[in-house]
């Protein structure tokens, strides 16, 4: 059972820029042969985009794990119960930026997406493990603090 999830996928004009790009890329195969240019149009053409989408990390709350609790934050794929895990805040565009940027921590793991401009901080608490704070992108960041607060145990 999943409480929530988010794939961070660039925005649809972005997806059809790459489309573009790889179907332009394809016309360099023109000098070559007519059919060589035709599949490389269709594959480079299809093939960005699909790899931009299918790279995307994906942000999840799930009934996964076999921790304390058997429910974790799953971001691309790294994942940790939610037993470990104490305060969780919205983070609005320019403290995200400021967060992974000029005040950024080698103690933080991020789940970072350049489409995505909105994040959340979660506060590791687990004193064995050196990640202080799990900084993630997310498009819907009260959705997903929402979920992380009904389901952490610490809180």
């Amino acid at each position: 059972m999943t409480d929530y999830s988010e794939r961070l996928t660039p925005k649809a004009t972005v997806l059809l820029g790459a489309g573009a790009f790889g179907a332009t890329l394809g016309l360099l195969g023109l000098a070559f042969s007519l059919p060589a240019t035709l599949a490389a149009i269709v594959v480079l053409g299809i093939g960005i985009p699909l790899a931009l989408w299918a790279l995307s990390p994906v942000v999840r709350v799930t009934h996964a794990g076999d921790g304390p609790t058997g429910v974790e934050l799953q971001c691309g794929r790294a994942h940790i119960d939610l037993a470990h895990l104490g305060s969780a805040r919205t983070l609005s565009p320019s403290e995200l930026h400021d967060r992974i940027g000029i005040d950024s921590s080698t103690r933080d793991f991020v789940c970072f997406s350049p489409w995505v401009k909105s994040g959340v901080i979660v506060e590791n608490i687990d004193e064995t493990d050196p990640i202080a704070a799990w900084v993630i992108c997310s498009r819907n960041p009260d959705r997903l603090v929402d979920s992380l607060t009904r389901r952490t145990p610490s809180r």
